[in-house]
């Protein structure tokens, strides 16, 4: 599943599954979101940083959201890429 802007995912952590690509290490959540269903989401921004840190939890609570505002990034060639920062919060206070 893929967030647009101002979309939030939100529920209980059914499973993580964690792998190494092309580009580093990857995360993909199972999460059942109350309005959606069953959805897997691939962890970006926060999320996948939460992931690293094994801060995620399988049987928690996750809030995922897409932020509303556009965020600049500079590569390290100079090339910039504008995109939609993705943030998290743990209702269960993790």
């Amino acid at each position: 599943m893929e967030l647009g802007p101002g979309d939030v995912l939100e529920g209980l952590v059914l499973d993580l599954t964690e792998g190494e690509g092309e580009y580093g290490p990857w995360y993909r959540l199972k999460i059942k979101d109350e309005s959606r269903g069953v959805v897997r989401y691939f962890a970006k921004d926060d999320v996948k940083r939460a992931a690293a840190q094994d801060r995620i939890e399988v049987g928690e609570d996750i809030w995922i959201a897409m932020d509303t505002d556009e965020v600049t990034l500079e590569r390290d060639d100079g090339s910039t890429h504008d995109y939609h920062p993705t943030n998290c919060f743990f209702p269960g206070g993790g």
